[in-house]
């Protein structure tokens, strides 16, 4: 019978003190820590529900993937309250990185609870509750008033209030963060590589791109092959458009009853995405609506611009796109050599004269002929960012060369701005300071070799 007692009891008592041995344990390396979640024992890759309860406004975040993802994937996360929005990447990254790092600086046991109200605990300015999917809260922080130096916030677990410890201040600070601040402020959320189909109406036109392999089609009104630069550009204006002030989601403003400019991205899997600009308040900007955004915002009034663009401005192929019987003049600006222009006297290929430099001769009229058309063939090789600064690809303060054309019929002017050479020797160029692409520096040399050759030589 004393066999069979031992036989129940010690597996208890091993179990017991197993049980006693994990608490003190635990114990020890909580009063061990410094770093919050140590203190708290909470695995950052468990974090799928983050809120900062402050007494004017709860924000609840959550992951939207499954927690194996990792709390790293700031990407994931999504705001649900006070209103459902995506998170901003680097405002997330830094609040996740904030918590995890916060580290406490010194322990204030045996706190009373009048003490506690002097601390500003019992009506915390801010809770921050980290959670597991499955509900389970797994930190419950609580942060005071300031202590008083000024350095430092009170701060204890909902837990454990009778413990309380000194947070710095500059660890507390980055932690107060409002909706706005953590709401993606960002118009639309797309991948460029991922859309399919552009729909971009205006007062201007109703214009409709199709991607076709690699290739950018205008499809509607017309038909012909989109300019690389100019649909990157679009894109970039589109990817950089911000919401710089927010109306109430109910808002009912009359500006937001016009619509000037709509577009909508169409991706591979059918999914849109739309963005529609209203009215202007010309001390604010103009009020626009996104599938992006749960209410109306605010965008700089530039963006109505930038949209509302003639289809002619998406032709690609040339950089000048017309007949050489349409060229009048052609001004070559070199601030490092001699500037090259000409001018036609007549209808034939061989019908120009030298206006600058002054007192040259040629040897061969057909060298015209040969300038003007390799002039007219330059064509861009690929797309670029838009700079910083202009000076980041050589526009400023002295640019390589400046091309302008002036048209016969009208003295409309087109302009070529070529600045420094990338790695490969290609030369960066614009020709509105919106756009920006590469021209091969074969085809420049080629144009200033024939230019070089039409200057010829003194009188």
């Amino acid at each position: 019978m004393r066999i069979r007692y031992n036989i129940i009891f010690i597996p208890i008592l091993l179990f017991a003190g197993l049980a006693v041995w994990w608490l003190g344990f635990r114990e020890e390396k909580q009063a061990l820590a410094r770093r919050l979640t140590d203190r708290a024992l909470v695995d950052r890759e468990q974090v799928d529900i983050i809120e900062l309860i402050r007494p004017d406004q709860t924000i609840r975040l959550e992951k939207s993937k499954s927690s194996g993802e990792g709390t790293d994937k700031t990407e994931d996360w999504l705001m649900v309250q006070p209103y459902k929005v995506g998170c901003d990447p680097k405002t997330m990254a830094d609040l996740v990185d904030g918590i995890f790092k916060t580290e406490s600086e010194r322990d204030i046991s045996g706190v009373t609870p009048e003490q506690l109200k002097e601390y500003g605990l019992t009506e915390a300015g801010l809770r921050i509750k980290l959670a597991s999917s499955s509900g389970g809260i797994l930190m419950d922080l609580a942060i005071g008033l300031k202590n008083t130096s000024g350095t430092d916030n009170y701060a204890a677990f909902a837990d454990h209030f009778d413990d309380v410890f000194l947070v710095p201040i500059y660890e507390v600070d980055p932690l107060m963060l409002t909706a706005e601040n953590l709401r993606d402020s960002r118009a639309l959320d797309f991948d460029p590589e991922n859309v399919a189909v552009i729909q971009l109406s205006s007062s201007v036109a109703d214009l409709r791109f199709e991607k076709q392999d690699s290739r950018w089609i205008l499809a509607s009104p017309e038909t012909f092959p989109a300019s690389p630069a100019r649909l990157g550009q679009l894109f970039h204006d589109l990817q950089e458009l911000r919401a710089k002030e927010y109306l109430p989601e109910n808002a009912d403003n009359p500006q937001l009853a016009p619509s000037t400019v709509h577009v909508v991205l169409t991706s591979r899997d059918n999914s849109t995405q739309e963005l529609t600009l209203h009215g202007e308040d010309y001390s604010r900007g103009i009020f626009a609506t996104s599938t992006r955004q749960p209410s109306p915002f605010i965008v700089e009034a530039y963006i109505r611009d930038r949209l509302s663009l003639d289809p002619k401005v998406f032709f690609h192929v040339l950089l000048f796109d017309f007949a050489p019987e349409q060229v009048q003049r052609i001004h070559i600006r070199q601030p490092a050599a001699e500037n090259l222009e000409i001018e036609r006297t007549g209808k034939g290929a061989e019908d120009w004269k030298i206006l600058r430099p002054e007192g040259r001769t040629y040897t061969d009229p057909g060298d015209f002929e040969s300038f003007v058309s390799t002039l007219l063939a330059l064509e861009p090789a690929d797309t670029v960012p838009v700079p910083e600064s202009p000076e980041d690809y050589g526009f400023e303060p002295v640019y390589f060369a400046q091309i302008e054309i002036t048209l016969k019929e009208n003295s409309e002017k087109a302009t070529l701005f070529l600045g420094s050479r990338d790695k490969n020797g290609d030369y960066y160029a614009t020709q509105d300071g919106r756009a920006y692409l590469l021209v091969s520096s074969g085809l420049i040399d080629k144009l200033l070799a024939r230019a070089a050759k039409l200057k010829g030589t003194p009188e």
